[in-house]
């Protein structure tokens, strides 16, 4: 059978999606994680979110928030994003006024957050957030794959990426790209292909469906997709009960968009 990889996307701070996961993880018997970025923003819960990713990750890829939260909010942010990053920034720096804030945890947190990769490479397989350029582009159509296919993936055969909280396939064919919607539960192989696999998002699904999303991935290249309910009630009610979290963020995760 080989090792059995997981990989993860766009957890957002969003504890009861993540920890439901990580049982789906456990019970599928993989070896090791991977996340592709954006590990915490939007939602309530960032330090326990990292937490986790430090005890049972290999690695977290650098996602737009995650840099954004600890180094700089970029312009181009949306202000409901910026704010989010604003609130999630004071709970994670160390230095702050929240219990534990000054603590050897809180700088080991926050130390993590500041050395996350922008891509790695595991054997033949790229990892990025949104492209192996930068983790603020969006790969969402055939012209944007294109491009990564031919300028940024390399020697790599499949390139697993983030960032637009939608699952989907892109495979090459010569130099026709063709997108694959995937089916739950169904195992895809590229049999001698090239293809970039956008793995969902954890946290906060965008593609209609509200159950947390993750990436099943076999030595041999095969992988499927994932989905998993969890309690969004809970997650929706510290988001509503934050002060500087917006109640969209929690409205949001009910209907996945």
């Amino acid at each position: 059978m080989g090792a059995r990889i997981a990989f993860v996307s766009d957890i957002h701070s969003n504890l009861e999606a993540l920890t439901a996961v990580m049982r789906d993880i456990e019970a599928k018997k993989c070896t090791k994680i991977y996340c592709l970025g954006d590990l915490i923003g939007y939602g309530p819960n960032p330090n326990e979110c990292i937490d986790i990713a430090m005890r049972s990750f290999e690695l977290v890829i650098n996602g737009n928030h995650d840099e954004a939260i600890s180094y700089k909010i970029p312009k181009r942010f949306k202000r409901l994003a910026a704010k989010a990053a604003f609130w999630t920034r004071r709970r994670v720096k160390p230095g702050g006024k929240f219990p534990g804030a000054n603590g050897p945890e809180q700088r080991q947190r926050w130390a993590y957050l500041r050395d996350m990769p922008d891509t790695h490479t595991l054997g033949p397989w790229l990892l990025a957030h949104g492209s192996p350029e930068s983790n603020l582009d969006y790969v969402h159509d055939a012209v944007g794959a294109l491009d990564v296919f031919q300028r940024l993936m390399g020697a790599s055969r499949l390139c697993f990426l983030g960032h637009t909280h939608v699952p989907g396939i892109f495979l090459l064919d010569r130099n026709d790209v063709h997108y694959v919607e995937p089916e739950e539960g169904k195992r895809y192989a590229i049999n001698g292909h090239r293809a970039i696999v956008n793995v969902g998002s954890v946290g906060q699904p965008r593609d209609g469906d509200p159950r947390a999303c993750w990436v099943l991935a076999r030595e041999d290249g095969s992988f499927s997709f994932r989905r998993v309910e969890y309690d969004i009630d809970q997650t929706a009610d510290k988001i509503v009960r934050a002060r500087g979290l917006h109640e969209s963020l929690a409205q949001r995760l009910y209907v996945g968009e």
